[in-house]
């Protein structure tokens, strides 16, 4: 009867997962769970396991994923309820449901296995580590866990998890490292370089080096559009500034040459007077509102070290990096080679900084305009009404 344990429960978990797996689990399916029982039959051949034991172990391997079929969290325990569903329906005596409901709750992944069937079903279940499938795999295992957590994985980002799974797991039995373990060590270095491609691809996405030049040409122009603002805004500063200087000029001296600060004269030259103190204030006001705005200040934001580090505060602006050792200006702008990302992204923040300096140029000069241009109308508006009603 014990022989025909294994046939049964494949038979059993083939139906039971093809009715109720959904179609997201491309990876913890029938094809996993016959995987990790071949391999598991290899292993307990090797190591020379008896019936009973090599039974356990294959129920185990058969079993232990099932689980998935309502979700990926505590699935260990469903799939021991489910296999125990299974054992009360075959009625085998020899059967030792508890021995296999331990392997199955074993595979935990937090749980380090402690006994030698439990060793060799981990082994078994990781097999595809040292494998040439392990590629093939991988593929199948994010497409699973995007669709689980709802997001999607940029080729770096799972690179690099699969790196981190390779190297935090290891096989515990001896014919396990004998059968895998060359070739897992084969597969970590084929996906060391895996990440360096994968990384250059991702940044490659991000940065729009994959639509040509498009991206630099943005960034260029968009500079250049900057400086050039830049300078309209300081020509228009110099503008206001000669202009309402030379009308500061005139009025001074006209003023000082033609009028009289005495009560006789002030009553007599109302109608002159007035128009030009509001004129000369207007002028006085533009000026300043045009020197502030042409005026140069080396500003720059307060950031630490730890800034620095996470890529907070960009350090083209020499506002910035002025604050720097020249030691570590350099380090700073070898790591922005390295890593084109962080380089777009400081250039963004260099952009935007240079608006910010724009807007406060250009709302100065608005303010420098409007006054020279109001004090220019009303001062007339004031000449004309002392005219006619004086």
């Amino acid at each position: 009867m014990s022989r025909n344990l294994p046939i049964a429960a494949q038979e059993y978990v083939y139906d039971y997962l093809s009715a109720h797996l959904p179609s997201t689990y491309v990876y913890h399916d029938y094809n996993h769970a016959e995987e990790v029982a071949e391999v598991a039959a290899e292993l307990a051949d090797e190591t020379g396991l008896d019936e009973a034991q090599k039974n356990a172990l294959l129920l185990a391997a058969w079993f232990h994923d099932t689980g998935y079929c309502d979700g990926k969290a505590g699935h260990e325990e469903r799939s021991a309820e489910i296999f125990e569903q299974f054992a009360n329906s075959f009625g085998s005596e020899e059967m030792d449901k508890a021995l296999v409901k331990q392997l199955i709750l074993s595979t935990k992944h937090e749980q380090i296995p402690a006994s030698q069937l439990e060793k060799l079903l981990h082994d078994a279940n990781y097999s595809y580590l040292g494998r040439k499938r392990f590629e093939r795999r991988g593929r199948l295992l994010r497409l699973e866990e995007e669709a689980i957590q709802e997001k999607k994985f940029s080729l770096h980002e799972w690179q690099q998890h699969m790196l981190d799974l390779q190297l935090e797991t290891k096989f515990y039995t001896t014919v396990a490292h004998a059968a895998f373990a060359k070739r897992k060590n084969k597969n970590i270095a084929s996906q060391r370089e895996e990440i360096v491609k994968a990384r250059k691809t991702t940044v490659r996405k991000k940065t729009g080096k994959d639509f040509g030049r498009g991206v630099d040409t943005i960034y260029r122009v968009t500079l250049r559009n900057h400086i050039n603002l830049s300078s309209i805004a300081d020509g228009k500063a110099n503008m206001i500034i000669s202009i309402n200087t030379l009308v500061l000029s005139i009025l001074i001296t006209a003023g000082s040459a033609g009028f009289s600060l005495s009560k006789t004269s002030i009553q007599e030259n109302l109608a002159y007077i007035v128009p030009v103190l509001i004129l000369m204030l207007t002028s006085l006001v533009a000026i300043t509102f045009a020197v502030f705005s042409a005026i140069p200040k080396v500003s720059g934001q307060d950031f630490t070290e730890e800034d620095v580090k996470q890529h907070k505060v960009s350090l083209l602006y020499f506002g910035n990096f002025l604050k720097l050792g020249k030691t570590e200006f350099v380090d700073y702008l070898r790591d922005l080679k390295e890593d084109q990302e962080v380089l777009y992204d400081d250039l963004s923040r260099d952009l935007y900084n240079l608006g910010m300096v724009l807007r406060k140029k250009y709302r100065l000069l608005t303010y420098a305009y409007r006054t020279f241009v109001g004090g220019l109308v009303l001062s007339f508006l004031v000449f004309l009404g002392s005219l006619l009603f004086l």
